[in-house]
């Protein structure tokens, strides 16, 4: 009712976001989700359809995607085009949409396929927010199902009630939903050795956004496992490549411009809830730039040989993966963790600190202009943070990390510490 009556500030909105998550962790403790799956996912259902209809929370990326699907169907490729070329429009609907776009002077940084589902929400339903969260329930469910398939009701019922999909996906619009489920249908494919669609479908998940790409020799890796032969691996991959291609294909008949374009100028200047990027850039400076990802490649290097990561589980490294990548990206949005969260849903071995910065992530939402603060709006900018919350955010994740590996490895180091002292 706050966020209705655009009343809502940050501290009530944390507020009420803990409340939350302390029921969805007794449901879960409880085996609430459990007892009934049938009318959890009935219950889960109306929820999301009555979010559909309601205002988003701190959020105005849903205006961008409403003004793609109208130059998709007006230029035939949104890509290239930025919306303050169109300042002056006389249309008042095109009018109020375009005043709610934030950086008006940069062109789309969406993938094809994003803007394949923009275009077709314009097409059924012009302009209908709702409309744009309504078809997200597809992914939704088809993602429910299979995550119940793999990993079982638990599973499923954790997945299906978290309060942040709820809330990024039905409330605030985010698409994200779409690329997940094709990146985590890619690897359900692949543990059933159907290796050409699983290449195929990780192809199109790159084309939502580029997360994927950290998955990548993961996928690789287990074909490998399963055949043991170059060649085929080689040809098995094309698949992949044609995914991106026919994604693209569509726009390049309009357009020699891409998301590419955009996306390079994002990822080399724009900052937004920095964490261990910020230890890098006091460190490092402008050069952080360049190597932020690296501890995230030296995982995956790390975990693809099987002597250095043999006690973890699959799930567990790309747990480990996605957290490095996230935790020093100059850029993290709340919704950018979701592309982790169904890999966390194993309910054994998994990496629960990525758990913990799914949750905390939300603490982005307290910028300055959230907060009220208005004179460091001025100063320092629309989406920038205080930097004690940057700072203790950050530094919060050494403590956890250190807990998480004392409690995983505990039987090892306490073996370990048994043969040293039989030596002695």
């Amino acid at each position: 009712m706050k966020n209705q009556g655009r009343s809502l500030t940050g501290n009530l909105y944390i507020l009420g976001f803990c409340g939350l998550s302390i029921v969805y962790g007794f449901l879960f403790l409880s085996k609430t989700f459990e007892t009934s799956p049938r009318l959890s996912f009935v219950l889960g259902l109306i929820l999301r359809i009555v979010l559909i209809f309601s205002t988003p929370i701190f959020e105005d990326d849903w205006a961008r995607y409403l003004w793609d699907g109208w130059i998709s169907s007006e230029k035939g490729s949104p890509y290239g085009i930025t919306p303050e070329s169109f300042f002056g429009e006389l249309d008042p609907t095109r009018t109020e949409i375009l005043s709610r776009i934030n950086h008006p002077d940069w062109p789309t940084i969406y993938g094809p396929v994003l803007e394949i589902y923009f275009y077709l929400i314009h097409i059924l339903f012009p302009w209908k927010l709702w409309a744009l969260k309504l078809f997200l329930l597809v992914p939704d469910i088809l993602l429910f199902f299979l995550i119940r398939t793999k990993y079982g009701i638990g599973s499923s019922s954790l997945y299906f009630w978290n309060p942040i999909l709820i809330k990024e996906v039905f409330l605030n619009s985010h698409p994200d939903i779409i690329g997940i489920l094709l990146l985590f249908y890619s690897f359900y494919l692949a543990e059933k050795s159907r290796f050409r669609l699983s290449f195929f479908i990780w192809g199109l998940s790159i084309s939502v956004k580029g997360f994927g790409i950290l998955l990548f020799p993961f996928l690789l890796k287990s074909h490998w496992d399963k055949n043991q032969n170059s060649k085929k691996a080689m040809v098995d991959i094309t698949f992949s490549i044609l995914g991106i291609v026919l994604a693209y294909s569509p726009f390049l008949f309009f357009s020699k411009e891409t998301d590419f374009t955009a996306l390079s100028r994002f990822a080399g200047s724009f900052t937004f809830f920095p964490l261990g990027y910020n230890i890098f850039y006091n460190l490092f400076g402008g050069l952080s730039r360049v190597f932020w990802a690296i501890p995230a490649f030296i995982s995956i290097l790390f975990f693809l040989n099987k002597s250095y990561s043999v006690d973890l589980g699959e799930e567990e490294k790309i747990g480990i993966t996605f957290f490095l990548f996230f935790y020093f990206s100059p850029v993290v949005n709340a919704w950018y963790l979701l592309w982790m969260f169904p890999f966390l849903l194993t309910g054994s071995r998994v990496f629960w600190p990525s758990w913990v910065f799914l949750f905390l992530a939300q603490v982005s939402y307290l910028n300055y202009a959230n907060l009220g603060d208005w004179k460091s709006v001025l100063e320092k900018g629309y989406y920038a943070h205080p930097d004690w919350l940057l700072l203790s955010i950050s530094l919060l994740f050494f403590p956890i990390l250190i807990v998480w590996y004392r409690i995983r490895f505990s039987s090892k180091i306490i073996n370990s510490l048994d043969k040293t002292s039989l030596l002695g």
